[in-house]
Parts: C-alpha cells; structure tokens; sequence
C-alpha cells in the first residue's frame, strides 16, 4: 500500500503528522484571518516587540483584544473547539488517554518585521523537564497536538517524521541540546509545504522547528490539545 492510500491515523503513528489538504474554505479563511489579524494589530500597537520580533502571539490570553468586535473572538473560540476540529485527533492518543482533548493554547505565527533568524531545534516535551529521564517518559506515554491551519501559504515547519515514538539518535540529542541547535543538517528532517486552508496536525512531541523571517507574509493559526489520562489508568507505551 502507497503511502498516499494511508489514512491519516496511520500516517500520524508512522510520522507523527499528518496533513488535511483545503480544510477550510475561503469563508472560513477570511473569518478565521480576521479574529486573529484583531489581536495582532492590538499586540504590535502595544508593544515595539511582542508581535514585531516574537514569532506568535496567544490569541486567547487578552480577551480586551476584542472588544471591539466580540463576534471574531466568538468565532475563533467556535472553531478551536469545534467538532470538526476535534475530529481531526480521534484515535491519535496512547491508551488510557481520554478521548476528549483539552485546549492548551491557540497561537498565531506571523513574519517578524525586525529581523530574519532560524528556530531551535526541539521538542514541545523539553520545556520544564531538563531531566532525560523523565522527558523520555513524557514522550512515550502521553500525548500533546497541534493544529495547524494556514491562512496564507506556510512551508516554514521542519520535522523529523516518527521522532515523536522514540528517544534521540545521537546526532539528533547533540543537535537538540547542544549548542548548535539550529544546525540546519537535522538528520531525516523534511519541510511541511501547506497551501491556503490547509491543516496539519502533528505531535508535540516530534522533533521539530521552524524557520522565522520578515517576508512573505505569514499567518498561521496554531491550536495546541492536550490530553487527561483516565482515572485509575496505568500507563501504557504504544
């Protein structure tokens, strides 16, 4: 079987992604743009960094963002927590994982109108785990996903397809937590071309980057799910 005729569970247990070409029409696209647009003028009218030389901003955090127009907050909350996004991650999890994700977070990933520069290499899991030992348990029993939905073209993610079931080969540890960590010779590491509307889905967990610079345009909707493990679960690798 072609990896083409692979569905897209399959392809994530093998990769750790997976793509959903024109997941939204251009309807969706325009109200989606907007909601987010709202809240990254307001971050770059505030701030002569946050929004110009950070490559996103958390769209949920600042309700006040809004208030001028409630309907495009009303929107986004819609769509993050919409079946039809959701649906996208059924069957993903590790057992004894819920079902049911939780919303982590919503980014929106924009161009830097300052300065050019490369992303570290990582994985979500490192952050507040220096310990190898038990980032390694994170990685092989829970899982955390993200969604991607592009609202213009978008090839700046970099992954290395089914880092996200096992630990660092060597070259990839050195690079990840060494100090060349934007080592652009990532061994395996394949670049993610998305058009318009596209979604991507992929695990936090994989190691990935992305690469941040003043043109083109760029504007990506991020949403970060969680998951709870079920009450009385013992924890299971797979």
């Amino acid at each position: 079987m072609s990896r083409t005729s692979h569905s897209p569970s399959q392809l994530f247990r093998e990769l750790g992604y997976f793509v959903v070409p024109i997941f939204s029409n251009e309807r969706e696209l325009l109200d989606l743009r907007r909601a987010c647009d709202i809240a990254l003028e307001a971050t770059r009218a505030q701030s002569d960094t946050k929004g110009h030389t950070t490559s996103s901003i958390e769209l949920l955090g600042d309700p006040a963002a809004y208030v001028s127009e409630p309907p495009a907050l009303e929107r986004l909350t819609s769509f993050v927590s919409s079946l039809r996004v959701c649906t996208l991650l059924n069957g993903l999890t590790h057992k004894g994982e819920a079902e049911t994700p939780r919303l982590k977070k919503a980014d929106y990933y924009h161009e830097q109108t300052i300065r050019d520069w490369d992303g570290d290499w990582h994985r979500d899991s490192q952050f507040g785990h220096a310990d190898p030992d038990v980032e390694r348990d994170i990685i092989l029993t829970t899982t955390s996903l993200h969604v991607r939905v592009v609202l213009v073209p978008d090839d700046h993610l970099e992954i290395v397809p089914g880092s996200h079931r096992r630990w660092d080969t060597d070259d990839e540890l050195r690079i990840r937590k060494g100090p060349k960590r934007t080592d652009s010779q990532m061994p395996g590491a394949t670049r993610i071309t998305l058009s318009a509307g596209d979604a991507c889905v992929f695990h936090a967990w994989s190691i990935h980057r992305a690469t941040y610079r003043r043109s083109p345009l760029r504007r990506t909707l991020d949403i970060l799910y969680g998951f709870d493990r079920n009450a009385g679960s013992q924890i299971a690798y797979g």
